[in-house]
């Protein structure tokens, strides 16, 4: 509701609303236009008339925002706008391959190679970055328009947004479609070039993030809205392979987006005005005490199948050649410690739950460093994954749950305290910034250096590399919530944290003997000191 006054400088919040939907509305008409103008040259068109479709799913998110706001729902049309905001992020990765590369890009809906020449970037694939960057400020404006008290007003369930967002992932991790065209190559996440990767990536994380974040939501409002702006981009980014599977020969339907649309109807069907009056029926989630018992128990199994992982061989080899002593592993031993310690803790009754939420990617981080070596090794037609890759792979499997669960464990949490906390003092922020900044070095600089050893670089996009953004990513995200945390809270984040960078700096001690005159890297260094930043901040936190 516009309120009027005399003094008042700052916009309301209707009109900051109008600019975000402006703004999304604009970049949906860029990217509904694009392939009707054409992402490459002429003389490559698409394999079919996909332009119709594109432009309806490149409306639909706005389209539906523009409709709650003329119902005058002004709060549930700000929430539809941030997942395709944030979905926008991961695919401007995606059409960026078509800038950089188009022979790298799969996108028949778009266009169809005929032979292995390069064609040039078209006035479409412009339209479409544009849009991408102007649906991600019309989500970022929307975001800001949100605001909901500390405290639920109404019941909600939890599981079926969950769920879905889960199996959302599931879907768009895998092929899109499958294919017997040497020019429409099928390809996941994994199998794409950097760019797509990364984007295919983000999307697959992105979905299971939106759906818990928006289930969390205090006011049924922002939840409603969040849910079906999730639903609505989840359809969009689904229906062009199944397309391209009707429309094109030698292409067939693959489970992938098919997923995909089962995850979005579970999360639009509730949404309904009927449903919403049936909200309570959803299963909710439990009290704090046993969610706090459920991520105890899984952070015992991740720290018990990583120590499995350590101790047992990550390769098999031919018969009479020997194992050679697998160095990267032996990472997998703090994270387990740490993990463990937490769990334990809780479990016993100590206030840890934030401390452990975030100590859980140390986990995928020794992972990731064990199964680039295997993945290195099995290159090797006779070499073949160990029954330790197998523990280390359900290590992070049992972390991610572990950490969906506490995650869930302190939304219920600030259901029943709040979150507010005031402002922060300043040589708080400042000594949780300096944290952030090492810790940034830490994981993008290697910890080891030898004259022939090629460390893995955060930005390299090998196995390991996701372990260590992840990391990254985690430990900063941590370290802003501790700010508006409560005192207590804040402190648990940013000990964590320390536990992260501690374990990355233990990299050195414990695989040095990988590579022949080794000698410590700067990311040790910065490693060790953002360890003891994150400590002091999380003491200056308690003191608060």
């Amino acid at each position: 509701m516009i309120r009027t006054g005399t003094a008042d400088p700052v916009a309301p919040t209707s009109t900051r609303l109008r600019t975000a939907v402006g703004l999304a509305a604009l970049g949906s008409v860029f990217a509904a236009a694009a392939p009707v103008v054409g992402v490459v040259d002429a003389s490559v068109p698409p394999a079919f008339t996909a332009w119709p479709l594109l432009a309806v799913l490149a409306l639909l998110p706005t389209a539906l925002s523009v409709v709650l706001l003329a119902r005058g729902q002004e709060t549930t049309a700000a929430a539809v706008l941030v997942a395709p905001a944030v979905f926008a992020v991961g695919r401007l990765f995606n059409d960026l391959q078509i800038v950089v590369d188009p022979v790298d890009t799969s996108r028949p809906e778009l266009f169809l190679l005929t032979d292995l020449g390069s064609p040039a970037p078209g006035a479409g694939a412009w339209l479409l970055l544009v849009g991408h960057v102007l649906v991600i400020a019309g989500g970022a404006a929307a975001a800001t328009a949100l605001v909901e008290p500390d405290v639920r007003s109404e019941p909600a369930g939890f599981v079926l947004p969950a769920t879905a967002g889960l199996v959302a992932a599931v879907g768009l991790f895998t092929v899109p479609f499958t294919s017997t065209d040497a020019f429409i190559p099928a390809r996941g996440p994994f199998e794409s070039a950097a760019l797509p990767m990364v984007g295919g990536l983000l999307l697959t994380i992105a979905a299971p993030v939106l759906a818990v974040v928006a289930a969390s939501a205090t006011t049924p409002e922002v939840r409603r809205g969040g849910l079906l702006g999730l639903a609505a981009v989840l359809v969009a980014v689904a229906l062009p392979p199944v397309a391209t599977g009707i429309a094109v020969d030698r292409v067939g339907f693959a489970p992938g987006p098919f997923l995909v649309l089962v995850a979005a109807a579970a999360l639009a069907w509730p949404q309904s005005a009927r449903a919403e009056r049936a909200e309570p029926s959803d299963p909710e989630l439990p009290g704090p005490r046993r969610l706090h018992v459920i991520t105890g128990c899984l952070a015992l199994a991740a720290a018990a199948t990583a120590v499995a992982g350590a101790v047992t061989d990550q390769l098999v080899l031919p018969e009479g050649l020997p194992v050679p002593t697998d160095y990267a592993a032996r990472l997998l031993w703090p994270a387990a410690i740490a993990t463990g310690g937490l769990a334990v803790a809780l479990l016993a009754r100590v206030p840890v739950r934030p401390a452990l939420a975030v100590a859980l990617v140390s986990v995928p981080l020794a992972a990731a460093s064990a199964l680039d070596a295997v993945f290195a090794a099995t290159q090797v037609e006779t070499v073949e994954p160990g029954p330790g890759t197998w523990f280390t792979v359900l290590a992070v499997v049992l972390a991610a749950a572990a950490g969906l669960v506490a995650a869930l464990a302190g939304s219920v949490e600030r259901d029943e305290a709040g979150t507010a906390a005031g402002e922060p003092p300043l040589p708080l922020v400042a000594g949780t910034l300096i944290a952030a900044l090492l810790a940034l070095g830490a994981f993008a600089l290697p910890v080891l250096r030898a004259p022939e050893y090629a460390p893995v670089g955060a930005f390299d996009f090998r196995v390991g590399s996701w372990g260590l953004l992840l990391s990254l990513v985690w430990v900063v995200v941590a370290a802003a919530i501790a700010l508006k945390a409560r005192p207590g809270q804040g402190a648990a984040l940013l000990l964590g944290a320390s536990l992260v960078t501690a374990v990355r700096a233990l990299e050195y001690p414990l695989t040095s003997g990988r590579a022949v005159d080794a000698v410590a890297g700067p990311g040790l260094w910065l490693a060790a000191a953002a360890t003891a930043a994150f400590l002091v901040s999380a003491a200056l936190r308690t003191a608060r």
